[in-house]
């Protein structure tokens, strides 16, 4: 693993830039789910959908109790939600985890039938 190159695509991850993403995840020196799957956390967390649909498939979902989805929801990315609810489990989410959520975020959830119970 090259830490320059894995440095690359959670830079790129967080500006949304597809094109460094797809060509680095594909790169023999990067493991794109590193560090608890710092880029997919990264574009989750901005907002960039590309880079969340290019990264889905190389990446653990569920790193850190399904933070890609927390800070998605927290940061109000809908669109990141709906791609990642399919693949995440919440069920580890503590009750702040939840209060954290705007309210439009926790009713999306529950629609998409990724709720508390």
């Amino acid at each position: 693993m090259n830490p320059t190159l894995q440095r690359q695509l959670c830079d790129a991850a967080w500006d949304g830039n597809d094109a460094v993403v797809a060509a680095l995840i594909n790169h023999p020196e990067v493991v794109p789910d590193a560090h608890h799957s710092a880029a997919l956390v990264h574009a989750a967390h901005r907002g960039k959908t590309g880079c969340v649909r290019l990264l889905l498939p190389v990446s653990n979902a569920n790193a850190r109790n399904a933070e890609p989805l927390w800070r998605a929801a927290t940061h109000r990315r809908a669109a990141c939600v709906r791609l990642l609810v399919p693949v995440s489990d919440t069920s580890g989410w503590e009750q702040w985890m939840w209060s954290e959520l705007p309210g439009p975020m926790r009713h999306l959830l529950a629609t998409l039938g990724n709720a508390a119970t």
